[in-house]
């Protein structure tokens, strides 16, 4: 073969090569593509797979289908109370519509530009019906619900769907934080001083109902035990009379030898009548010429 019918073949592959790489395009799963042709729309293919196009007169534009991210520059906002809050947000979309979205918008760095001014627009009106604390912590929700749904319509004019809308942070202007945070401050102070003193004050009404029920539960003690105690006295003399009634010689023996106890020690000397009943028990427990026995 001829040096030039090798050149023209391998031109030939080259240039067979070029025409295929033009015509032919795949459709991931995750994107839908757009043909042009010569810059007007063809046709939109959103089916996955191998496809095929007329090699340098149409173009394939690849567009997602996935759920996008678009993060916002911080921005001032004006409240309710005509106060100023710096607002930083992120949304989610998707594109919905291929073709308008690409006669429209054509790029997602372009969709960002859209989404940022419809979405900052819809911010800055909710915003401004609410006071700082509103939007800070208590309608956070609220407002985003509803900065998310007009934000959608809107969106839609150019084929994309606003998922969701977040607030990233809400802060006061640095001029501004440092005063409010400083009043902020001194009204958590003057809640937690006023909770402590309720605290204080119930902390005491409890000790004095809790002293009081104290003393009357010791004043029934006492009464009670002051009733039980007579009682037992009471029930003791009973006992007592009923058993000096069953023998009272017995008794008064065992009181006498009770009083000899305590009153006669050893060296103790006595003077008694020959008739005292003291006398009478003493000649009869010590024997006969036992010297104790006439002391």
């Amino acid at each position: 073969m001829q040096r030039g019918s090798i050149f023209a073949f391998l031109l030939l592959v080259i240039a067979g090569l070029i025409v295929i790489s033009q015509s032919a395009y795949i459709v991931d799963e995750t994107e839908q593509v757009i043909i042009t042709r010569l810059g007007e729309y063809r046709k939109e293919e959103v089916h996955p797979g191998l496809k095929f196009k007329t090699p340098f007169l149409e173009s394939a534009h690849r567009i997602e289908k996935r759920l996008l991210r678009f993060d916002s520059a911080p921005s001032e906002f004006l409240t309710a109370e005509k106060k100023a809050l710096i607002v930083d947000f992120y949304a989610r979309y998707r594109i919905i519509n291929a073709r308008q979205f690409f006669e429209v918008v054509r790029t997602e760095l372009q969709a960002g530009g859209r989404l940022e001014a419809i979405i900052s627009s819809e911010i800055r009106e909710e915003v401004a019906t609410h006071d700082q604390i509103e939007v800070i912590r208590d309608q956070r929700e609220a407002l985003m619900r509803n900065v998310t749904e007009r934000s959608d319509v809107k969106a839609r004019e150019f084929g994309m769907s606003v998922v969701d809308v977040r607030i990233v942070g809400a802060d006061f202007p640095p001029e501004v934080a440092t005063s409010v945070y400083d009043r902020m401050r001194s009204e958590r102070t003057r809640i937690a001083n006023r909770f402590r003193a309720e605290g204080d004050e119930e902390k005491a009404k409890i000790e004095a109902e809790a002293d009081l029920e104290r003393a009357q539960i010791l004043a029934q003690a006492n009464e009670l035990a002051q009733t039980i105690r007579g009682e037992g006295e009471a029930e003791a003399i009973r006992i007592q009379g009923e058993a000096i009634d069953t023998d009272r010689e017995f008794y008064n023996f065992v009181r006498t030898l009770e009083a000899y106890e305590t009153s006669v020690e050893e060296g103790t000397t006595l003077v008694l009548p020959l008739d005292s009943d003291f006398y009478q028990f003493l000649t009869d427990i010590y024997p006969v010429g036992d010297e104790r026995r006439t002391e």
